[in-house]
C-alpha cells in the first residue's frame, strides 16, 4: 500500500512528503541528544555566520535541517521526473531519500552538509542541462561555481570537484574550454572571500581556517549493535540495487545510462570518502542522492507487489527504530 501510494506523481503523496518527514523529525525537533560536529569548533566563514545566529536555538536549527531535507526530497524528485530515470512519474525516490537521512539523529542535526546538499544537487542539476548544448561552458562555470559556494559551509566538499570533472567526461562536456570554466567556477567564491578578509586584515585567519578544515580528520562516531545491523542491511539493499540497475542499463537510453552510471559513482564515492577518516555521518545527505534514486528503481523493478511493500516496510521499521537504538 504504502509502495503503491509513493511511486506515483499526485497530491496524495506529495503531501504525505512533508508529514512523514515531521514524524522521523520529532526527536530531534524536541530534544537536543546529539553531539555537536567537530565543524562547530573551526566554522568556515559562512557556515560561522550560521552558527552565530543559531547558537543555541535548539529547535530553530532543527527546523532549518528539516526544511533542508524537504528541500532535498522534492529535489531528487524533479530530477528523476525531469530526465525520465523511471518508467513514470513517481515520488518514490524521494521517499527512499527521506528515510536514508533519518536513520541517525546525528545526521538530522543541523551542520553545514545540510547546506552544501542543495548546491552540490544544483551543480549536478546543471551539469545534466548542459547535456547535448554546443557551448556548455556557462553551465559547467555555474555548476562549480555553486558546488565551491558550498564548501564555504562545509570545506571537505571541494574534494567532490573531480566528481563533477567525471560527470563533465560522461556526458561529453570535458573540453578545454569547459574545464577552464569549471577551474574559474570553484576559484571564484574563494578568491572573493579572500579579499574580504584580506579589506579587514584577516587573510591570515581565512587561509589557516580553510586550510584546517580540508585537511583536519572528522571521524569520532563509535557504532553500537543496531547501527552495525542498520547499515548492514542498508549496504546489502544498496548493493542489490546496484547490481539490478547495472543490469538494465544495456536496455535503456543512453542518456540515462549516464545518468545512472553518475548516481552509481556518486555513491561509491561516498562510501569510500566514509571510511576515511576525514568524513563521518555527515556525508549521508549526499550519498543519499545516489541511493534514493538507484535504491528507488531496483524497487520498481520488482515484479511482485508484496516483495516491493516488504523491503519498503522493513527500511522504515529500521529506520523508526534508529530513532530510539543508534
Amino acid at each position: 500500500m504504502l509502495f503503491r501510494t509513493l511511486n506515483r506523481n499526485d497530491i496524495v503523496a506529495l503531501a504525505l512528503m512533508p508529514l512523514l518527514l515531521i514524524g522521523f523529525w520529532v526527536n530531534s525537533l524536541l530534544f537536543d541528544q546529539s553531539p555537536s560536529f567537530p565543524y562547530d569548533h573551526n566554522p568556515m566563514p559562512l557556515w560561522d555566520l550560521v552558527i552565530s545566529v543559531l547558537k543555541s536555538k535548539h529547535l530553530l536549527a532543527s527546523v532549518i535541517s528539516l526544511l533542508i531535507a524537504l528541500i532535498m526530497i522534492f529535489s531528487v524528485n524533479r530530477v528523476v521526473n525531469r530526465y525520465s530515470l523511471f518508467n513514470g512519474q513517481t515520488n518514490l525516490p524521494g521517499f527512499i531519500y527521506m528515510l536514508m537521512v533519518s536513520g541517525y539523529l546525528m545526521a538530522q542535526k543541523l551542520h553545514p552538509v545540510w547546506f552544501f546538499t542543495p548546491l552540490f544537487m544544483l551543480a549536478i542539476e546543471r551539469l545534466f542541462s548542459a547535456a547535448g548544448q554546443r557551448k556548455a561552458m556557462t553551465w559547467c562555470f555555474e555548476a562549480s561555481f555553486f558546488l565551491s559556494l558550498g564548501t564555504l559551509f562545509y570545506a571537505k566538499g571541494i574534494y567532490f570537484v573531480p566528481f563533477l570533472w567525471m560527470i563533465m567526461f560522461i556526458l561529453r562536456l570535458m573540453t578545454m574550454r569547459c574545464l577552464i570554466a569549471s577551474l574559474l567556477g570553484v576559484a571564484l567564491p574563494y578568491l572573493f572571500s579572500f579579499a574580504y578578509y584580506f579589506w579587514f586584515n584577516k587573510a591570515g585567519w581565512f587561509m589557516e581556517t580553510i586550510f584546517e578544515n580540508f585537511i583536519s580528520p572528522i571521524a569520532f562516531f563509535d557504532h553500537s549493535i543496531y547501527s552495525q545491523i542498520y547499515n548492514g542491511f542498508v549496504i546489502f539493499l544498496v548493493f542489490i540495487s546496484i547490481l539490478s540497475v547495472v543490469r538494465i542499463l544495456p536496455a535503456i537510453k543512453i542518456i540515462t545510462r549516464k545518468h545512472f552510471r553518475i548516481f552509481i559513482w556518486l555513491i561509491v564515492l561516498c562510501v569510500v570518502a566514509a571510511i576515511t577518516p576525514y568524513y563521518s555521518l555527515e556525508v549521508m545527505p549526499v550519498w543519499a542522492i545516489g541511493t534514493s534514486i538507484v535504491v528507488g528503481r531496483f524497487l520498481s523493478l520488482i515484479k511482485r507487489r508484496f516483495i516491493q511493500e516488504l523491503f519498503l516496510f522493513i527500511l522504515v521499521a529500521i529506520t523508526i527504530a534508529g530513532q530510539f537504538l543508534i
